[in-house]
């Protein structure tokens, strides 16, 4: 019974995780029942080997041996995964547009009541469910359950990395699910989230751990006298909702959320064009000030082509195919109307919709192209305005790996509000999928070459393009999915050329002779431009060029010295950079 308590298996990739104690609470009753049994670990999506373990009449260490058919539990072996695309595109996402997709299709609320952002302005969650189910506590549970290492939450743990969020249901919106000792093993693996409908202990120190929590409340009080973990990765109910590991969890200011992951890509279709139509109408009402009910919400019809909404659609280019927007009608009024797979239903009538994939179908949603990369034109300004308003990027280029991260983060430290990735850069996707996460900080990708390079870099979620040179391709599909770029440009004809294609900055790349007096010069002849040195620019030189027309600039190697990146010189990182957003604020 000790050797079969002590036992692990390695599951196959998709099924359940099954812990320690659920093996001893089986060899408990197993072990009563017969001393002549073999141990089978089953669960949904098949069964596994059998393995034999010795009749314990027969052997001096008293093993035994069992059948097991464990519970169907989690993610069966042929459930959908969320790739690692589709959940950074979810991310890209509010939590009120998931939740209306959800709704629009008739799927339950998503959203984990009690569970709020520790911590204001904090980064938002991104990632796959691991789940910790929490039990009331017993003497017998307490007795039973594993102690240490075998700890159903501290296995749960090192199963997370930065693409996952560690979820905890509570037995009560005050009961701790735990502190500083226990979460330091999330921050040390990096993890994209910590969500509970319970409380959390010693806040200050958990805010110093970087990643999100979202929680009910904090607490002075200890949690195993109330509760213990049971188990993990089993289907839960956190806040009200059923979560199943590999759920995309998203959270932000407003709250965390729960995307199933057999619907993912649905409730991303629906959430994303209903954004775009939102974007079309709050536009118009704030160059046009009037009553929203004249477009919104959005009736549960068809949008019409001679109603108001559908005509301010037409004249932004965007016409309903053969009369119906899918998932454009009101997620908020709910009516007779839901989606369910490729149908609509309305008032027991089945309206067959053609299933618009924004990536893979031929059939558009919209007339003019609406692929599954444009942004909204809130998005598109928010990201204008914040180059505008900051001025200095931070543009990272070293092959020094594994150190990519801690370079940028002692830039952002310094000031740095804009920070650029450079493609060229060892691990520089996963570095921009997890600077996509905070909130105290936008971030672009740069030597993007190719449409296929933009759509890497939007993938890995960038907010932005940057290129060393003018590639016509590349600005044209930014601007066609409304993305801001800056294409580098060396002469004024290849300036005044990247804004006719859209381009809305323009790169000075690589440096010209005479400097800030050549950018006074051509920016006084086209003052519609928008140039930005990103080459020859220092703490000696920001400073004239701002003052003569350029919008912005862009520091590599006076930002970022190799030597103290090679010696991981941090502080000193952090202390260039202070002084360079310090001389940009003061031009």
């Amino acid at each position: 019974r000790d050797d079969a308590r002590r036992s692990t298996f390695s599951l196959y990739r998709g099924t359940p995780y099954y812990t320690h104690k659920m093996l001893r609470r089986a060899s408990s009753r197993t072990l009563r029942a017969s001393s002549s049994l073999f141990f089978r670990a089953g669960g949904t999506g098949g069964s596994f080997p059998t393995i034999p373990i010795v009749n314990t009449a027969t052997t001096t260490n008293k093993t035994a041996v069992m059948m097991v058919r464990c519970m169907a539990s989690g993610p069966p072996r042929n459930a959908t995964e969320i790739s690692d695309e589709l959940l950074a595109k979810l991310g890209t996402l509010s939590t009120q547009a998931l939740i209306d997709g959800l709704w629009v299709m008739g799927w339950p609320t998503s959203h984990i009541m009690g569970a709020r952002p520790l911590t204001e302005g904090q980064p938002k969650t991104i990632g796959r469910a691991i789940t910790i189910q929490f039990v009331p506590q017993r003497p017998d549970i307490m007795k039973d359950n594993p102690a240490g290492m075998d700890s159903p939450e501290y296995e749960a743990f090192e199963l997370a990395g930065p693409k996952e969020v560690i979820v905890m249901n509570s037995v009560g919106p005050w009961e701790s699910v735990g502190g500083d000792i226990k979460f330091l093993r999330l921050m040390q693996k990096k993890v994209a989230g910590l969500v509970t409908d319970g409380s959390v202990r010693d806040t200050a120190v958990l805010r110093g751990y970087g990643f999100p929590v979202f929680c009910h409340s904090t607490t002075p009080r200890q949690g195993p006298h109330v509760h213990q973990p049971w188990a993990c990765n089993l289907v839960i109910n956190c806040g009200g909702v059923t979560v199943r590991p590999g759920d995309a969890i998203i959270g932000d200011q407003d709250g965390a959320v729960v995307i199933p992951a057999a619907v993912a890509q649905e409730v991303y279709d629906i959430a994303h064009s209903r954004e775009i139509i939102e974007d079309v109408v709050k536009t118009e009402l704030e160059q046009n000030p009037g009553p929203p009910g004249r477009y919104y919400p959005f009736h549960s019809k068809m949008i019409k082509e001679d109603s108001p909404l559908g005509k301010l659609l037409t004249s932004k280019g965007i016409t309903p195919t053969g009369g119906f927007m899918k998932g454009m009608h009101s997620a908020a009024r709910g009516g007779q109307e839901k989606y369910f797979g490729n149908n609509y239903y309305r008032g027991g009538t089945n309206v067959r919709s053609s299933r618009n994939n924004t990536r893979n179908s031929n059939n558009a949603m919209f007339k003019r192209n609406m692929s599954s990369y444009a942004r909204s034109q809130s998005d598109y300004d928010e990201v204008l305005k914040t180059i505008l308003q900051h001025k200095a990027c931070a543009v990272l280029r070293t092959l020094h790996e594994g150190k990519v991260e801690l370079a940028m983060d002692a830039a952002v430290r310094g000031g740095f509000k804009l920070v650029e990735f450079t493609m060229t850069t060892p691990g520089w996707a996963d570095a921009v999928a997890n600077f996509a996460k905070r909130t105290d900080v936008m971030m672009g990708v740069g030597t993007v070459l190719s449409v296929d390079d933009a759509k890497k870099a939007m993938d890995a979620g960038s907010r932005f393009i940057v290129s060393p040179i003018l590639i016509p391709s590349v600005v044209e599909w930014c601007k066609e999915n409304t993305i801001v770029c800056m294409p580098g440009c060396q002469t004024p004809t290849e300036l005044h050329y990247a804004y006719t294609l859209g381009a809305p900055i323009q790169k000075l790349f690589p440096g010209v002779a005479g400097g800030p007096a050549w950018v006074k010069a051509v920016s006084s002849a086209l003052p519609h431009l928008r140039i930005n040195p990103t080459s020859g620019t220092d703490l000696d030189t920001c400073q004239d060029y701002l003052r003569n027309g350029a919008s912005s600039v862009g520091f590599v190697a006076p930002a970022f010295d190799q030597e103290k990146i090679k010696n991981s010189d941090w502080d000193g990182i952090a202390a260039t950079a202070k002084a360079l957003t310090d001389a940009v604020k003061a031009a």
